[in-house]
């Protein structure tokens, strides 16, 4: 058979919504040993696989992992994981909670004073999770996964922009923001 013959291409098509391209190509390759054949004489075809097994645990953790599992406890990662979401909805429920009241407050004598109060407080709750996933980028097994980090500076000027700057918050994007207690602050 020429080469290429019988080959059957993976179109864009074929892989629909999946950015992954690499599944299309190993959808298709399984597809095609399934045609020719190749699964059909397998030991235990039929039978359900036994998954109770992990063969990358390593040996002596089966009981361990067993405990924790049993007892519900989460690994450090997926621990921060959720932190990290409640971290991130808590920023922009600050920013939300912000652009709510800031009409009403514009034209208040302490509209510069709640201004920073507001900033500031938006500035540690992104900064907060930016610890956190720094934190969870260390400690997770998959890089892949990694949450994406605020991008603090743009964000503070973005605030800047709409809501005005005073001298003092315009010039500290966000140095004086406290670190989350859990991450060391180099600064210090």
């Amino acid at each position: 058979m020429p080469e290429g013959e019988g080959e059957a291409m993976v179109s864009i098509d074929d892989m629909g919504d999946n950015p992954d391209w690499t599944a299309g190509i190993a959808e298709r390759k399984i597809q095609d040993a399934i045609d020719e054949g190749l699964f059909d004489n397998l030991p235990g075809r039929g039978r359900p696989l036994d998954l109770s097994v992990n063969p990358f645990e390593p040996p002596g953790m089966g009981a361990v992992n067993r405990l924790l599992k049993h007892n519900k406890v989460l690994p450090l990662w997926l621990l921060l994981e959720q932190e990290i979401e409640a971290s991130r909805a808590l920023a922009l429920a600050t920013l939300a909670r912000w652009e709510a009241a800031e009409p009403d407050l514009r034209e208040t004598p302490d509209y510069p004073r709640l201004r920073a109060a507001a900033r500031e407080a938006y500035a540690r709750h992104l900064k907060q999770t930016n610890d956190l996933i720094l934190k969870y980028n260390y400690s997770s097994p998959f890089a892949f996964r990694a949450p994406i980090p605020f991008m603090l500076k743009r964000r503070l000027q973005e605030f800047d922009e709409q809501y005005g700057a005073d001298d003092e918050s315009a010039g500290a994007i966000a140095s004086n923001v406290p670190v989350h207690p859990a991450v060391p602050n180099r600064r210090e």
